[in-house]
């Protein structure tokens, strides 16, 4: 029997964005070529560059054409936000806001001369912001609180360490926050503050079918390269793993606030997938292979 590079999520996902039957033809080359990293394409990444998690995991592409290239986690520079919201609270609101808590860190990178970035897209409205990581940050919360023990099982599959007290204290934090900003809120404090070229207007439907975990360090998935190869009727969520340590070393005390800041954006990407995907969304990674 051939070993299963991939799972799915499963029943325990709650969205609608997996592949469907006209998608299937290309599903497992898809898979396959995006897991031996034929799409990655470098970042720039270094002390000079300052830069830390800018763009969101969306697979969709800007609708101006330009595509920059920069460490993806979900909701973009938000990941950070939420990282520190589900651990140490150093960057936490005096008022209790999402919002207020995301000023807070949005300013100490701009005054630490980091770049910051995220997204809206074509068809934004009302309150919500047009990144689902952001729009549902609140079911994303309730997701780590009801299945924090599947979150875990599916990090340490995936190679991340998560001690008990670790895991005990992103459940707690993310069951006591219950004071959630509308994501055009959270948008808005992003757009007035971010140079243009990491603040993305990305256009039309998704159309993701797989998820990747990028653990190799200094690249990124190119969806420019996918979409040459495949058109636009596929599309990848993509996770830069490998990017996770030093992003979180930004906003941290110290180290050991770090790597628990590590585990919680793992733990935030994964609740995304789960909240905005179907149960056929597959996940993989470079040299993944599940045990069978």
């Amino acid at each position: 029997m051939a070993p299963q590079t991939f799972v799915e999520l499963g029943r325990l996902a709650q969205g609608t964005i997996e592949a469907h039957a006209a998608q299937a033809g290309r599903l497992d080359e898809l898979t396959e070529r995006v897991r031996a990293g034929e799409f990655l394409s470098p970042v720039r990444w270094s002390g000079l560059d300052k830069m830390t998690l800018v763009r969101c995991v969306d697979g969709r592409v800007p609708e101006d054409g330009m595509n920059p290239l920069g460490p993806n986690s979900a909701g973009g520079t938000e990941s950070l936000f939420v990282a520190d919201d589900l651990t140490a609270r150093r960057f936490a609101a005096t008022d209790g806001t999402t919002a207020g808590g995301y000023a807070n860190v949005v300013s100490f990178l701009k005054t630490s001369g980091f770049e910051i970035g995220g997204h809206t897209d074509s068809h934004a409205a009302g309150d919500a912001s047009g990144c689902g990581a952001n729009d549902k940050l609140a079911l994303i919360y309730a997701f780590i609180v009801e299945h924090g023990d599947a979150l875990r099982g599916v990090a340490a599959a995936f190679g991340i360490a998560i001690s008990d007290e670790t895991h005990e204290r992103i459940v707690a934090n993310a069951e006591a926050r219950t004071e959630f900003s509308n994501g055009v809120s959270l948008f808005r404090i992003l757009a007035g503050n971010a140079d243009s070229h990491f603040v993305d207007v990305l256009a039309g439907n998704h159309q993701e079918v797989l998820t990747y975990l990028n653990t190799v360090p200094g690249t990124t998935l190119d969806r420019d390269k996918i979409a040459a190869e495949f058109g636009n009727d596929y599309q990848v969520f993509n996770v830069d793993v490998w990017a996770f340590e030093d992003a979180a070393r930004v906003i941290a005390a110290n180290e050991e606030d770090a790597m628990r800041k590590v585990v919680a954006l793992a733990y935030y990407n994964i609740a995304t997938a789960y909240v905005l995907a179907g149960p056929r969304m597959r996940v993989t990674a470079t040299d993944f292979v599940l045990a069978t």
